[in-house]
Parts: C-alpha cells; sequence; structure tokens
C-alpha cells in the first residue's frame, strides 16, 4: 500500500475532524480533501473509529519523543514535572487542531472509550509517574505519594485547561500563566509558608 496516501487521510482527518468535530465528520469529506476515493480510505482504515486511533497512536509518537528529550535535559524530577506541564500546554498552543482532536473530539470516539488499551497514551502519563518516583528517590517529594494517582492528577490539571482553551472561541486562557500555577499548586502546594 501507498504510505503517502495513508498519511494524506491521516492529515485530511485531523482537519476534518477538528472542523466538523468527529461525531459530524463524513469519511468522503476525509477523503476528498486527501485527494483519494473513498474506498481507498477503507484500504487503509476500518472505519472513522480506526482512523481516529491511528491519529492518535501516530500523533502521540514525536510528542512522547519531544517530552521525553525535554524532560530528561532537567536536573531535579522537580523540573521534569513542571517541563512537562509547561510542554504539554504549549504542543495545544501551537498545533489547535490536534489539541482539539486530542482534548475534545477523542473523547467521542467509541473505539477509544470502549476498550481503547494502547500504550502510548500510558507511556504518555508513565513519563510523570516516572519523574514522581525520581523526586521520591532523591527525596524531593514524599514517599507515600502513589505515582498512578499522582500522574492522573497532573494529566488531569493540563487535560482540563487544555480542553478549556480548545474550546474557547476566545482563547481568553493564557497557557503559560496557567501553565505556571499548575505548577505552583502541584509542587509547592497551596499553604502559606
Amino acid at each position: 500500500m501507498n504510505s503517502g496516501k495513508r498519511e494524506r487521510i491521516l492529515k485530511a482527518a485531523i482537519k476534518v475532524f477538528a472542523r466538523d468535530g468527529f461525531y459530524n465528520a463524513k469519511m468522503e469529506e476525509v477523503a476528498r480533501r486527501a485527494g483519494v476515493a473513498v474506498g481507498t480510505t477503507y484500504l487503509y482504515f476500518e472505519n472513522k473509529d480506526d482512523l481516529m486511533i491511528s491519529i492518535f497512536e501516530e500523533e502521540m509518537v514525536p510528542i512522547i519523543n519531544a517530552m521525553r528529550r525535554e524532560m530528561a535535559q532537567q536536573s531535579s524530577a522537580t523540573d521534569k514535572i513542571a517541563t512537562f506541564v509547561r510542554l504539554h500546554l504549549s504542543f495545544v498552543e501551537k498545533d489547535p487542531d490536534m489539541a482539539h482532536l486530542l482534548e475534545v473530539e477523542m473523547r467521542q470516539c467509541s473505539k477509544f472509550i470502549h476498550g481503547y488499551h494502547s500504550g502510548r497514551f500510558k507511556e504518555y502519563l508513565d513519563l510523570i509517574a516516572a519523574a514522581l518516583v525520581e523526586g521520591q528517590i532523591s527525596a524531593e517529594f514524599e514517599s507515600t505519594i502513589n505515582p498512578t494517582v499522582f500522574k492522573q492528577i497532573v494529566f488531569g490539571a493540563v487535560d482540563q485547561i487544555a480542553t478549556n482553551y480548545t474550546v474557547s472561541r476566545a482563547r481568553r486562557i493564557n497557557l503559560a500563566q496557567s501553565a505556571e500555577q499548575i505548577i505552583r499548586v502541584l509542587l509547592q502546594g497551596i499553604a502559606k509558608k
């Protein structure tokens, strides 16, 4: 099969799903935008759900690699977690179509909601857990914090801000300021010192 066509279909689907919404998007429109016949889309992807999952799987690879590289350059676990928060929200700001797809439309994909068990999302969240564990070993963080719970808390915070940003037409949310507030609350706590 022609990998160029597959790539064009994936890129077209990102635009169509972001513009029309996953639920309303039609495979015919994806094919038209990709410059292929509708039947060609089904040679590469079983259905719209399969196409959405494929976008997620493939687009997460460079995001995970960039995140891993940036976090590895940090000398402390605190800085690694802060880097995760900043970089995640930076990705959202730099690629609003992909952000909308991952933050909003992915949640309408029945294959994602019912039984998606990919390693990519877990791999992404495990970067947070690994930084916490590193900080626990170096005594930066309390040893009683559960890495699984912590990674969900961190991701939940950035995900909520990112979702608000992607659905806000006015884009009034300042992602850089939001990142710093998330970092302060998560890593310094809210107690007066």
